[in-house]
């Protein structure tokens, strides 16, 4: 575990402020949720709290289902990670951070086409040369992550697939 250094008082009503340095480090945003453990002795650990990632061993089954049926390479992410993915990728995707141009384009709640031309940098320090299209999973209002259709060319198949992953996907988590 990595001290800080920043030591903070709790207030009356029981709350601590997370400094501006470590929320802007570790993509902490106003309005979201972190989890609370103890390790049984005298520490309490804070963690981004992930609803995709919580169904983790479902999302890794739905994206094998999709690959093996569509042979379209494809990604799932929360707000910060990937969190399942199958197709032809050289490296282990899981729990790469993702960019920032990424988070910006989830961000925007909308389904988004990305073109192989543009180089986009969907994970950091990991280069995928394809098309893409990213559909923003909705989560009782609120984006919990993406899915991400990767081929060397966007068609109408790409297009359904990611909007039924998203849709589905949303529909999951909502329970």
């Amino acid at each position: 575990m990595k001290a800080t250094g920043v030591v903070r008082r709790i207030d009356d009503l029981g709350r601590i402020v997370l400094p501006k340095e470590l929320r802007r480090t570790m993509r902490i945003k106003e309005g979201e949720s972190l989890e609370i453990y103890t390790d049984g002795t005298d520490r309490i650990i804070l963690k981004k709290y992930s609803p995709v990632q919580n169904v983790n061993d479902f999302v890794e089954e739905f994206v094998e289902s999709v690959y093996a049926s569509n042979k379209k390479d494809i990604i799932i992410t929360d707000n910060e990670k990937v969190i399942a993915y199958a197709g032809n990728f050289k490296n282990d995707l899981n729990n790469k951070r993702i960019s920032m141009r990424l988070e910006e384009k989830i961000s925007k709640r909308q389904t988004q086409l990305i073109d192989k031309a543009e180089n986009f940098e969907f994970l950091e320090n990991y280069p995928i040369d394809k098309a893409a299209i990213i559909k923003p999973i909705n989560v009782m209002g609120d984006i919990s992550g993406a899915v991400i259709v990767l081929s060397d060319a966007i068609t109408d198949v790409e297009k359904s697939l990611a909007e039924f992953g998203g849709m589905f996907m949303g529909r999951y988590l909502e329970g």
